[in-house]
Formats: structure tokens, C-alpha cells, sequence
């Protein structure tokens, strides 16, 4: 499933924020980074996400390297990132479909898969009590094979949990 070998990150500076890290994540199972401040763990799941360069090693995900074959890795990776604000411009909607859009999901399937959820996700919660994140898209996606969630402000839509 994911597989980082040698994982280094070097700053401007010298600044080694994480150093030969080496871990397997086997189908199915859940870890997190637990650590102070500036240990990397931002870092790592950046890194793994595809959207930070780092200075050594490998990063697999369901068999496609994450420098070599970056666009294979990121479509088996869902990545919410602790601050999401990158998509407040869009409404609720257009969000979906732009998620839809990435993965070619088929128009007859967006639109079936998008009112399932909404109305599964939304039914009797008023606009005011409403998260203002943005959701995971693997209900939009298909299979996801690595879910990543920085932080624990995020939200999951029905039908998402691993």
C-alpha cells in the first residue's frame, strides 16, 4: 500500500526536518505521526501526497512512486490537508464536480454519487451547524487506496470510512 524507504528532507540551510525514515502501511491499517513541533510530520504526509519535493529516498503508493509516477500515486491518494483554504472560493457543488472531474467520473455517475451523499450528509443539519471543510472525495473517486488527513479538523462524508 504505502511504502517510503530512505526518506530524507533537507531545508535551505541544512535544516534536516526528517531523516531515513523507512515505513510500511500494509492494506487496511491506520497510523499516525505523533511528535513535537518541527519533527516532520507535516512534512512526511506532504511529502507522500505528492505536493513536497524531498532530498532522499522512495515513496510508493499501491506499487506507483510518488516522483516517477505522480499523477497513478495521487489518484489512490486522498489528501485533506489541516488548512483547506485552497478551495473557499468554490460553493459545495463545484468542489464535487471539480473532484469528479480529476478522477473522470461519468456524468450519469457524479450526479448519482453527488445527490446519494449530499442528501445523505445534509439531511435535517441546518446551513448554520455545517462544517466549512471540505469533505473527502473517495465517495466521488471510486476505490481510494491511501486516505490522508492532516490535523483533526476535517470532514468525512458518509459512506468514506476505512
Amino acid at each position: 500500500m504505502l511504502h517510503i524507504e530512505h526518506y530524507s528532507k533537507m531545508y535551505p540551510g541544512g535544516k534536516k526536518a526528517v531523516d531515513d525514515l523507512t515505513l510500511h502501511v500494509g492494506p487496511g491499517e491506520i497510523y499516525g505521526f505523533i511528535g513535537h513541533n518541527g519533527a516532520g510530520k507535516t512534512t512526511t504526509l506532504r511529502a507522500v501526497a505528492g505536493v513536497m519535493d524531498f532530498t532522499e529516498g522512495t515513496i510508493t503508493i499501491d506499487g506507483h512512486d510518488i516522483k516517477k509516477a505522480p499523477v497513478q500515486a495521487k489518484r489512490v491518494t486522498a489528501f485533506l490537508p489541516d488548512n483547506p483554504d485552497i478551495y473557499a472560493f468554490m460553493k459545495g457543488i463545484d468542489y464535487l464536480n471539480f473532484i469528479a472531474d480529476l478522477y473522470d467520473t461519468p456524468a450519469d455517475q457524479r450526479t448519482a454519487d453527488i445527490g446519494k451523499y449530499s442528501d445523505a450528509f445534509w439531511t435535517g443539519m441546518p446551513p448554520w451547524k455545517r462544517p466549512r471543510e471540505p469533505c473527502r472525495p473517495e465517495p466521488l473517486r471510486g476505490h481510494t487506496a491511501l486516505p490522508l488527513q492532516k490535523g483533526a479538523s476535517g470532514s468525512s462524508m458518509p459512506g468514506s470510512e476505512r
